[in-house]
């Protein structure tokens, strides 16, 4: 899916792989946080379609793409993984653009490392899923009966909204089952599953964020049919970031694959408004 350049980095869980993209020395770069059981790959189209503007990179989380896995698979160990790959590839400062539970993942990054946040724009994210033990278990059920792949084959389609790209679901499913050579892990899938999609909370960090002086600038688009991060969440992600909340119609959980265009044109569009700002 990606023709970007891989590199890897030791991590706290063990080695990272992350993707780069080039872009003139002179710009703020971009750090890609992807949703859970995606990969850094899910920002291939968006990062062609910025392709020039800045550098970026892009993070495979523990147990996600070609890193290695390695517990805990809370929000803060994401940041941290995020953190290592910013380190590695030679960046003082970025902004974070982030899909899903990257929204929580990029406010804790914000609270650990404020220095290093340029700005935030975060598409279908949130601060909590919050899944209940009856969902969860349910859903470890048809796993396990299943298999990570044909899980994603059977309900992938499921989060994407109707004006999603056609070749978006496909693509899901490799991304969320490591690729056309193998499953991921199960007893993996099913541990970051309840770790990320029931324990994690970046509320209190949020708290935390909110109630500083000054926060980067930031903007949450979520899509009209997202089934996972409705707009409550992306209004609650907003309210402690900082920023404004806009709608893509006809979009579901994932603007990067359903509509890559758009949400490289919405990132430009902010970090044009930021940077024109200060300048």
């Amino acid at each position: 899916m990606s023709h970007a350049p891989r590199h890897s980095t030791p991590g706290k869980a063990g080695e990272l792989s992350y993707l780069a993209w080039p872009g003139p020395a002179d710009t703020t770069p971009i750090l890609y946080l992807h949703p859970v059981n995606t990969a850094a790959a899910v920002w291939s189209a968006v990062a062609a379609a910025l392709h020039g503007t800045r550098p970026g990179v892009a993070v495979d989380y523990r147990a996600h793409g070609r890193s290695e896995a390695g517990g805990p698979y809370l929000p803060a160990d994401y940041a941290a993984d995020a953190l290592a790959v910013l380190d590695a590839a030679g960046f003082d400062r970025a902004h974070l653009v982030c899909g899903s539970i990257g929204g929580a993942v990029a406010t804790e990054f914000a609270v650990a490392a404020p220095d290093r946040v340029a700005g935030v724009v975060a598409f279908g994210a949130t601060l909590r899923v919050g899944w209940d033990d009856a969902t969860l278990d349910d859903t470890e059920r048809d796993l396990r009966a299943l298999g990570v792949r044909e899980w994603f084959v059977r309900h992938g389609a499921g989060i994407l909204g109707p004006a999603s790209r056609p070749e978006a679901a496909a693509e899901l499913v490799e991304l969320a089952s490591g690729g056309r050579d193998g499953d991921r892990d199960l007893d993996t899938v099913v541990d970051v599953l309840r770790t990320t999609f029931g324990l994690a909370d970046a509320r209190p960090a949020g708290a935390v964020l909110a109630a500083r002086s000054t926060r980067p600038p930031a903007r949450v688009f979520v899509g009209t049919h997202d089934p996972t991060c409705p707009p409550a969440m992306a209004h609650a992600l907003a309210e402690v970031l900082g920023g404004d909340v806009h709608t893509m119609d006809g979009i579901g959980h994932l603007p990067m694959l359903e509509a890559p265009a758009a949400t490289a044109e919405a990132i430009r569009r902010f970090h044009d408004e930021v940077e024109g700002s200060r300048g």
